[in-house]
């Protein structure tokens, strides 16, 4: 066996080097949030729709987590509206309990989340405002104007500083415009809306059917003009074809081909 030069060497030290760097820095919200049974409902939603592996490739995050027995109030959402409403749980910046705290101020602080980052925000739904003055616990609200400020900071879970923070809030993040939309509404395949189904209609109805003149027969003279129309019809020269016009591509295809391969021809001939 060759012994390794020191140039060899230093090269797969730097390489060991950056795949471990690259290993510290990584993380896994799903694996952090298992540790913590009260939250698997949120985690498998992150899950389902996909907000947890956007979340992994963040390098500054911030998830706002809510317990198991407050999750009822996006009970039966589509998968569509779930991710929106997810995403409104993501802060794309890093907060700890600690840096929160530090953030007293009369005025709301803006934090943009992932939902704002997907493009299909509308109406600041994309944006939270975080409110702290001190003398109440902390408080999330939607950007969007009807939302409600029903939301509060409860405690820090677990962090990875400065990479990643988890915070319980209260409940489920109000965004207005979002619970009021379609769809936010449970799917109408669900069996609970079809026994909300109308009744459809008795055949005591179906008199108003007979209410619609019947029509006429048409005329011995339209029936004349009809047959004379079908014969100049049937006598008319029928359209050209349009084979000739999709061979041509092929048939100039065919003749670049011989010409390119006379040319390589001739190209050759005096090597050989």
């Amino acid at each position: 066996m060759f012994p390794m030069s020191s140039q060899a060497v230093a090269f797969l030290s730097s390489i060991f080097f950056v795949l471990s760097a690259l290993a510290a820095d990584a993380f896994n919200i799903n694996k952090m949030l298992s540790a913590y049974p009260d939250f698997t409902n949120f985690n498998n939603l992150l899950i389902q729709t996909g907000i947890a592996g956007e979340i992994n490739k963040k390098h500054r995050v911030t998830v706002l987590v809510v317990a198991n027995s407050n999750m009822a109030a996006v009970n039966g959402v589509s998968k569509d509206a779930m991710k929106e409403v997810l995403g409104v749980h993501v802060i794309l910046d890093y907060y700890d309990e600690a840096k929160l705290k530090q953030l007293q101020t009369k005025q709301a602080t803006i934090l943009t989340t992932l939902y704002q980052e997907s493009g299909r925000a509308k109406n600041q739904q994309g944006f939270l405002n975080m409110t702290n003055t001190g003398n109440t616990p902390v408080v999330f609200a939607s950007a969007a104007p009807g939302s409600k400020l029903d939301c509060t900071l409860v405690k820090q879970i677990t962090a990875q500083p400065p990479k990643v923070s988890v915070l319980q809030v209260s409940n489920i993040i109000n965004i207005a415009s979002i619970s009021n939309s379609a769809s936010y509404l449970p799917d109408a395949s669900a069996p609970k809306l079809r026994k909300a189904l109308a009744p459809g209609p008795s055949r005591a109805e179906a008199p108003a059917v007979s209410q619609i003149s019947p029509t006429k027969p048409p005329s011995a003279n339209a029936n004349a003009n009809a047959n004379a129309n079908a014969n100049a019809n049937a006598n008319a020269p029928a359209p050209a074809s349009t084979s000739s016009v999709v061979s041509l591509p092929s048939r100039d295809y065919l003749a670049s081909s011989i010409l390119m391969i006379f040319s390589w021809a001739w190209l050759l001939l005096p090597m050989v």
